[in-house]
């Protein structure tokens, strides 16, 4: 028997404070900027991480054990820890695009299971990391996934959607057509009106405002955080 000294157990006390605290510094509001993997979109920056991230249910200590047992065996699934994960109905509490040309349901058949798994255009993260200056992840010839096919459709521009489509010169598609058709804009009838390669470029890059206008319905200024 230890009547004296250091106690057995004082490593384990000391390192299970010492990892709380760092915890509770890395996890407080003034060190969010660390958190951020990338630089943030300047419509997010602003805005603290619990307005997306928001709290997970339960506390720490009933997250940690629903995990272990997940983990063990005991149980189907794992719980979020500390935070939900964030999905698109996050993006869609502040982004809402009543008339969405491209609107995630339009994914959910089958013919774009395929796609979905390369793209991941069923969801916002597919096309959007909102860690991320950059305002779109893919390229602009992204439609040729989706639009080789013009059928019966009336195609009254010049150059005509069939031969833009036979030359293959998806580039164009974004010079002319706001993807989501949530800004206030008119498409032009020819592409010699259309915005060039450059400006939309750099607007999928995150270095320029989208050149198609403003848009139908701003963004609110602040998401309501949970209580």
């Amino acid at each position: 028997m230890r009547t004296g000294g250091f106690p057995r157990t004082a490593p384990l006390w000391l390192g299970m404070v010492l990892t709380l605290t760092l915890l509770a510094a890395f996890l407080s509001p003034r060190q969010e900027q660390f958190l951020s993997p990338g630089g943030d979109q300047e419509m997010h920056e602003e805005m603290a991480c619990e307005q997306c991230h928001q709290p997970a249910a339960g506390s720490v200590r009933q997250q940690v054990q629903a995990n272990v047992h997940h983990w063990l065996g005991f149980r189907k699934e794992g719980a979020p820890f500390l935070t939900n994960p964030v999905d698109s109905a996050d993006c869609l509490a502040c982004h809402e695009m009543p008339k969405n040309l491209h609107p995630q349901h339009r994914f959910a058949h089958s013919e774009y299971f395929e796609l979905r798994e390369t793209l991941g255009q069923h969801q916002c993260m597919g096309c959007h990391d909102h860690h991320s200056s950059i305002n779109v992840v893919h390229s602009m010839e992204f439609c040729m996934n989706c639009h080789q096919v013009w059928g019966d459709k009336k195609d009254t521009i010049e150059p005509r959607h069939q031969t833009l489509i036979a030359e293959e010169r998806w580039e164009t598609c974004l010079q002319c057509h706001d993807f989501h058709g949530n800004h206030d804009y008119d498409w032009p009838k020819a592409l010699e009106d259309a915005f060039s390669i450059k400006q939309v470029q750099s607007y999928l890059d995150g270095k320029t405002p989208a050149p198609y206008g403003k848009l139908i319905n701003p963004y609110p200024e602040e998401r309501e955080t949970s209580p």
